[in-house]
């Protein structure tokens, strides 16, 4: 057959179910890490221990992710700012002086691999739908997404930097610091399984593609035997 069924031992269109589960994996992947509300940062403040000013624009709560953080409603803590809906929403790179953790930037480490895994692997797959690779790939191919899907989940640790708290003994301190789940943490969970869905259709895929082969080797040589044990 013609299309994506042309060669005998690509998967052909059983590659699209792989395909199309990966391609969701690596959009909700990227959107839920790389937009700016990734966990809600929650900032509390002992203002009997500072200076009432201190508890401003810096020291509010906010939902942040691993490369950006959102804008909030400046006019909500100082009343003399007149743009104060202008930054709602928005999304800002953190300044270039800022300092984080190894938890965070191995979080960022993780994302940028998900990434990177992911989108090399749905370029695999669309490949495979036409070339003939052989079974040693396509189990690389799970395993890669099998990876991933740990990856995706070490993001998480962005809970146990010093940003979110962690690490820090505020016992003593006027700000306490803590993250919660925000829908970017809440998507990258999900699409740690949708992760594992790609590795196990890249498996199953795999599986009847090889088993079609065989079939059609045996039909093809059941023949020539008859016909040998005919002329004897």
């Amino acid at each position: 057959t013609m299309g994506f069924c042309c060669c005998e031992r690509a998967l052909g269109c059983r590659a699209i179910l792989p395909l199309l589960i990966t391609l969701i994996a690596f959009v909700t992947s990227n959107f839920g890490s790389k937009w700016c509300s990734f966990v809600y940062r929650v900032v509390e403040i002992d203002s009997s221990k500072i200076n009432k000013d201190l508890n401003s624009y810096f020291f509010v709560s906010r939902d942040i992710g691993l490369w950006s953080y959102e804008g909030i409603d400046d006019s909500d803590y100082d009343d003399d700012l007149s743009y104060g809906h202008e930054h709602l929403g928005k999304c800002y790179l953190y300044p270039d002086d800022l300092e984080f953790d190894d938890y965070f930037e191995f979080a960022r480490i993780m994302s940028c691999l998900t990434a990177i895994l992911g989108g090399g692997t749905a370029i695999v797959l669309i490949a495979s739908t036409f070339c003939p690779f052989g079974k040693c790939v396509h189990l690389i191919l799970s395993f890669v997404l099998i990876a991933t899907a740990i990856m995706e989940g070490l993001t998480q640790l962005i809970y146990f930097s010093s940003f979110c708290g962690g690490g820090n003994d505020d016992s003593e301190d006027f700000v306490k610091v803590s993250c919660n789940a925000s829908w970017g943490s809440s998507l990258s969970i999900a699409t740690t399984f949708v992760w594992l869905m790609g590795a196990c259709a890249i498996g199953s895929a795999t599986s009847a593609r090889n088993a079609q082969n065989t079939r059609e080797k045996r039909e093809y040589e059941e023949p020539l035997v008859v016909s040998t044990g005919t002329s004897l």
